[in-house]
């Protein structure tokens, strides 16, 4: 594709009755981008899934994926420097920004069901690493070397899922019930570091921190009419946190450390309404009323810091519909509304997020589809989202309007087409909704042909070639050519890309 794009994949699938029923695939993909200094984007995925044990209603699995990437980037710009025309859209002040990233993950499955019941264990483990180059505000602070960061995180972490189902009657009636444990123990280094061309030049934040969580579940079904079903559910979740200072506090701008411990008691209620059984124009609809909460929890360093921030509690709900008209049309409808104790809001000169306060969020989402033709079929989703902090302040950067729509079309010779648009409305970039992002509209053409044992496709992205942006923060910064130690408010992004061009070609061996 456009900007060497690349991208190969391999998967080996023997049919069933193989010694241990491998399922392998991996995946090579390599992208240069349309900046002036190029991505150099690479990125490896190998997934290997093995049955070790199989019997009429069990069986043991091995589950390994390795994921590996690595890539230059052009950074956020300030966006009245594109505008002077002191650098292009594609441009970039600091092209040492970038990163590279990789994580390991092994588990092991075990499944058992039979006709009431069913039975599921998972053993996981995780290795993940994440080094990340960043320049957000240029010279704001520094105005020598600029602000480079470096973030710097290494985890290794470990956890297990059980659950338990069976389906009963109890007198008279369809019950249902679910139980189950999750644990999870992380054990992460994480750090904050001023470079400059990826040289680290001090130390701001070295943590070493271990967390612990665990979880205890348990959902009751019960269908006491033939157009109800409800559950009941509720969740107990257990977290235990441990941060500790990595070298000498006193060679750290922001040493941290401490300790602590959290638990929380969620319950769950979920209403399913099918009141049109008897009406066959209507009878697949489906009335839903869901409530719950939970933690939103984040960075542990935050609640050791300041003893008076706790892990924030989220409260959650949604009513609405689900219907097939006339055998081809299905509409889904939603209301739903949110409330979080602490919203957290990105700081540009520190490259992390950091907890704001309280906020109210509540939307409307729309789901249709209609199937025109046997061959051709009509998709839209649309959504509006209101998002205000309790005090009255804009949530900065929360959706807003979003619609996604396409045409699609299957022709029984193999010819397939689909003709698709995205649009992301405007959204506000500060608080006080006085800086507000552009919005965009994109459109996308695929094409495919499958004979036999071939599928070719080519895609062709961004038609219109569209100016659009896809990160966007508002935040201080400094331009080189601006007077010292004053930084200017403005909006900082990453350009979507341009018109771009796909093709490929998939064979099937066996």
């Amino acid at each position: 594709g456009s900007y060497n794009t690349q991208r190969y994949v391999g998967i080996f699938s023997p049919p069933e009755g193989t010694i241990l029923h491998p399922f392998i695939a991996g995946g090579v993909y390599h992208n240069d981008g349309p900046f002036k200094s190029e991505n150099n984007y690479n990125r490896y995925n190998l997934l290997a899934k093995f049955g070790l044990l199989s019997t009429a209603n069990s069986n043991l699995s091995f589950l390994g994926t390795f994921f590996k990437t690595a890539w230059d980037a052009s950074g956020e710009l300030p966006a009245r420097a594109v505008r002077s025309g002191e650098i292009g859209r594609f441009g970039s002040f600091d092209p040492s920004e970038g990163g590279k990233s990789e994580r390991q993950n092994l588990s092991l499955l075990y499944n058992y069901t039979d006709a009431n019941q069913s039975f599921n264990v998972q053993t996981w483990a995780s290795w993940y690493t994440l080094q990340l180059w960043s320049n957000f505000t240029l010279f704001l602070n520094d105005e020598v070397n600029g602000d480079g960061i470096e973030q710097n995180d290494k985890r290794f972490l470990i956890g297990n899922n059980i659950n338990y189902r069976r389906s009963y009657k109890l007198w008279g009636l369809p019950m249902e019930t679910f139980v189950g444990f999750q644990s999870r123990f992380d054990h992460i280094r994480v750090g904050l570091f001023d470079q400059r061309e990826r040289e680290r030049l001090e130390t701001r934040s070295n943590n070493l921190v271990r967390q612990t969580n665990l979880g205890w579940f348990a959902q009751q079904e019960i269908k006491p009419a033939s157009w109800l079903r409800t559950q009941f559910g509720v969740r107990l979740d257990n977290f235990w946190y441990d941060v500790d200072q990595i070298g000498d506090p006193g060679s750290v701008s922001n040493p941290i450390s401490g300790n602590g411990s959290a638990s929380i008691i969620n319950p769950k209620l979920n209403f399913i309404f099918t009141p049109f059984q008897d009406t066959d124009a209507i009878k697949g609809t489906n009335l839903f009323l869901n409530f719950g909460g939970g933690f939103h929890s984040n960075d542990a360093r935050v609640f050791v810091q300041d003893p008076d921030e706790k892990i924030p509690r989220f409260w959650g709900g949604e009513l609405g519909s689900k219907t097939r008209l006339f055998d081809r049309l299905d509409v889904t409808l939603a209301y739903w509304h949110s409330y979080l104790e602490s919203e957290l809001v990105f700081v540009g000169d520190e490259g992390t997020f950091e907890p704001a306060g309280p906020s109210n969020r509540h939307g409307i989402d729309s789901e249709f589809r209609y199937d025109i033709l046997p061959w051709l079929s009509y998709d839209l989703d649309l959504s509006y989202t209101w998002a205000k902090f309790t005090n009255g302040d804009k949530v900065p950067l929360a959706p807003r309007f979003l619609a996604f729509t396409g045409i699609t079309a299957r022709h029984e010779s193999g010819v397939q087409g689909r003709l698709q648009m995205r649009h992301v409305g405007s959204r506000y970039g500060i608080e006080d909704g006085s800086i507000k992002t552009p919005s965009a509209t994109i459109f996308d053409l695929f094409l495919k042909y499958v004979w036999q044992r071939y599928e070719v496709f080519v895609e062709f992205q961004n038609l219109a070639n569209t100016k659009w942006r896809s990160a966007e923060h508002v935040f201080e910064s400094r331009l080189s050519t601006e007077p010292p130690g004053v930084g200017i408010l403005d909006s900082h992004f990453t350009p979507g890309d341009p018109f771009t061009v796909k093709a490929g070609i998939t064979v099937h061996f066996w």
